[in-house]
């Protein structure tokens, strides 16, 4: 809708003039005058939605990503698709498996999932996890993940506050992960994640993250946080930044990292 809106500036008033009128003499003044309401709608819901977001950034407002709302949508959320429902083809989370997960988590690591949700990545991370520990906000989640991987007896899940790392050991870990998680997390939040992460990471030892770029602006009810945001925390806290990406190269296919210019950050303890 926001492509649409924008996409108008590019003609000329008298060229939207005359497609008016040709719309009009083909379609009819009943379709016409829909069309011109839809146009109107989709204006006046992105200008709202605009003023929204900057007024969120200026205030200091958490919108629809503090922890008691992001605990009370994924709680209630139907999980019958298992979380594939952000999937955009079995093509691209192939890929992501192959060329982003499995290089980077290597075979008898110990793994710490953030947010499994109903275990979309679980399910590959925990053959290649010595020990595995998923720890999400939402109880149903939980739930859902200790039945599904009742069988594993690498694998253990618990909830967590939305900002913490509860029961994992202080430098005990290789490798965090979290997809589908972090673009719902506001800044202050991060934070405290990040200061966790500094704490049970290993000398070397990485995070792989997926977030939000700008703030909300790209749509996709994303976090407050910008990706120069996130790295000036990220250093601020004695981390590095060692990967940060926004697509990648299968073969001849070039997959993105999300919908609304999301971005995979790979965070290092020296």
């Amino acid at each position: 809708m926001k492509d649409l809106v924008g996409n108008r500036r590019r003609l000329e008033l008298g060229r939207k003039l005359r497609l008016l009128g040709l719309t009009i003499k083909e379609n009819g003044v009943i379709y016409s005058a829909l069309l011109g309401l839809y146009y109107a709608g989709s204006s006046v819901s992105n200008a709202a939605f605009e003023h929204m977001q900057n007024l969120r950034k200026r205030r200091g407002l958490p919108g629809l990503n503090s922890r008691s709302l992001n605990a009370e949508i994924w709680d209630n959320w139907d999980w019958a698709a298992g979380g594939d429902e952000w999937t955009p083809s079995q093509e691209w989370k192939d890929s992501l498996v192959a060329n982003i997960l499995k290089p980077r988590v290597a075979e008898g690591s110990t793994v710490v999932e953030i947010g499994p949700g109903a275990g979309r990545w679980t399910e590959h991370l925990i053959p290649l996890a010595t020990t595995y520990t998923g720890i999400d906000l939402s109880k149903t989640c939980i739930e859902l993940c200790a039945a599904k991987f009742a069988t594993h007896k690498n694998a253990t899940f618990r909830t967590n506050q939305g900002n913490d790392l509860p029961g994992v050991s202080d430098g005990s870990v290789d490798i965090i992960w979290s997809f589908d998680v972090f673009v719902h997390i506001n800044l202050a939040d991060i934070a405290t994640y990040l200061d966790e992460f500094r704490r049970v990471l290993k000398p070397g030892g990485r995070a792989i993250i997926h977030h939000g770029t700008t703030a909300g602006h790209s749509g996709g009810w994303r976090s407050d946080a910008t990706t120069a945001e996130l790295n000036a925390l990220i250093n601020a806290m004695g981390l590095e930044v060692a990967e940060q990406f926004s697509n990648w190269e299968d073969g001849s296919t070039r997959h993105e990292v999300g919908l609304y210019q999301d971005q995979i950050t790979v965070i290092a303890r020296p």
